[in-house]
C-alpha cells in the first residue's frame, strides 16, 4: 500500500484481490472481541486504499463510520447471527478474501484470515457451556489446518493456540491491541452521582461474568478489609448462554452497575483508587491497560498473558490465593506513593500500544495475491 504526499491511500490496485471483513461484531453487544474488532476496523479504514475493502453486515449491524472501508448489508433480515456467519458471509465473500477479528468465523469460508483472542475453550472449558465448547473446539480447529492466515493478540495466546491447534507457534502472527481508545472519550461523570460515587473512595472491577475473571476469589478478599474500607465497584454483563455460572455472593460494600457505555466507564477509571484485575486467563486483557492510559493505577494477576501485557507497571498478586489479593488491595488503598508509581508506570506502559499499529502488523501479515505472505 502507497499514499500520496497528503496522507491519503492511492486508489486501489486491481491486481489485488477484494478483501471482505466480517460484521457480524458490529450487530452484538460490546464485549472485548467486538471492541477490539470494531477499532482495528477503524484503523484499517485509516491506512487502507479506497475500493478494495468490504465490510459485510448483518441487516441489524450498526458499524462504525468508516471512510475508505465500502459497508454492506447481505443476508435476510431476522436471521440468527451464527446461521448468518456460517452460510450467508462465506458465499458473500467467495470472491475475495474473508477477515474475521471477532474470534469465530465461517467454517466453509475458502479463502480466510482469522483472529483467534484465546485458548480459553481447551485451557478452561468449565468455564464455558458444553455446546460453547464444542463447537468452538471443532470451529478452531478447522480454522487452524484450513485458514490461510491465523492471527492472535499475544505471545500467550499464541503458544497456548499452537498447542491445542497442533500447529507451529509460526503460523499465528500477534497482533497486540491497542490502548487509546478512549482518548477521544468524554468521561460521563454522572456515573458517580447514580450511583452514590461522588467523593466516596472505590476500587474497581472490570469484566464479564466468565468464571475465569475469578470474581469469586476477588469477593472473598474483599470482605476481608477491614471496615471503612473503599467500595468495590463491579462493572460487566453476564451471558448465560456462553459462560457457566459463577456462583459468586457479594459482601457489604459491593456495588454493581452492569455494563457502562465509555463515558461512564472513564469517569470511574479515573476516580477509581486503583482497577484491580484478577482474571486466571486472559488472550490479552483489556482493561489493565485502558486503566492505566485513563491514569488508573493498576492491581493485576500474576497470570496468562497479564505479565506480559503490563509488565513492570502493574502490582502482581497470586490470583489463586485470596489472602495474596487482600494483600494487594490494602496495599493500593493505603499506600499513596505506591498509587502514585503504579500511576506514572502505567501510563508509560500503554503508550507502548496504538491501534494503528495493530492495524499496521495486521496489514503486513496480508500478502499480496495470495491472501498472506
Amino acid at each position: 500500500m502507497t499514499a500520496r504526499p497528503d496522507g491519503v491511500p492511492e486508489a486501489v490496485d486491481r491486481s489485488m484481490p477484494q478483501i471482505y471483513v466480517n460484521g457480524k461484531f458490529a450487530a452484538q453487544r460490546t464485549t472485548g472481541v467486538q471492541r477490539v474488532a470494531s477499532q482495528l476496523l477503524i484503523a484499517l479504514d485509516a491506512q487502507v486504499p479506497p475500493g478494495r475493502w468490504t465490510l459485510l453486515c448483518p441487516p441489524q449491524a450498526q458499524p462504525p463510520a468508516l471512510r475508505h472501508i465500502e459497508v454492506r448489508t447481505v443476508g435476510p433480515a431476522g436471521l440468527p447471527l451464527h446461521l448468518w456467519e456460517q452460510a450467508v458471509l462465506p458465499w458473500s465473500a467467495r470472491d475475495g478474501l474473508l477477515l474475521s477479528l471477532a474470534g469465530a468465523a465461517p467454517a466453509l469460508a475458502r479463502r480466510q484470515v482469522v483472529l483467534m483472542h484465546d485458548a480459553a475453550v481447551f485451557d478452561h472449558p468449565e468455564a464455558y457451556t458444553a455446546l460453547f465448547v464444542a463447537w468452538y473446539r471443532w470451529l478452531y480447529r478447522r480454522l487452524g489446518s484450513r485458514a490461510l492466515g491465523l492471527l492472535t493478540v499475544s505471545a500467550f495466546s499464541r503458544e497456548r493456540l499452537a498447542l491445542a491447534l497442533r500447529v507451529p507457534p509460526a503460523r499465528f502472527t500477534v497482533v497486540c491491541n491497542g490502548a487509546d481508545h478512549l482518548g477521544g472519550v468524554a468521561p460521563d461523570e454522572r456515573v458517580l452521582e447514580d450511583h452514590g460515587l461522588r467523593g466516596v473512595p472505590f476500587l474497581l472491577a472490570v469484566g464479564s461474568a466468565n468464571p475465569t475473571k475469578n470474581l469469586a476469589r476477588l469477593l472473598a478478599a474483599f470482605a476481608k478489609l477491614p471496615p471503612g474500607s473503599p467500595k468495590l465497584v463491579v462493572v460487566g454483563g453476564s451471558h448465560p448462554q456462553v459462560f457457566a455460572e459463577a456462583g459468586t455472593m457479594d459482601p457489604p460494600g459491593v456495588l454493581r452497575t452492569g455494563v457502562l457505555a465509555d463515558g461512564p466507564l472513564l469517569a470511574l477509571y479515573r476516580h477509581a483508587r486503583a482497577l484491580v484485575f484478577p482474571s486466571v486467563y486472559e488472550g490479552f486483557g483489556l482493561p489493565p491497560l485502558e486503566a492505566m492510559a485513563s491514569g488508573c493505577p493498576v492491581a493485576a494477576a500474576r497470570a496468562a498473558s497479564l505479565p506480559e501485557v503490563c509488565a513492570d507497571a502493574a502490582l502482581y498478586f497470586d490470583p489463586l490465593d485470596v489472602d495474596d489479593i487482600c494483600l494487594a488491595l490494602a496495599r493500593v488503598v493505603d499506600e499513596q506513593d505506591l498509587r502514585q508509581r503504579l500511576q506514572s508506570a502505567g501510563w508509560q506502559n500503554a503508550q507502548r500500544f496504538r491501534w494503528s499499529e495493530a492495524a499496521r502488523r495486521l496489514l503486513d501479515s496480508l500478502g499480496p495475491a495470495d491472501g498472506v505472505r
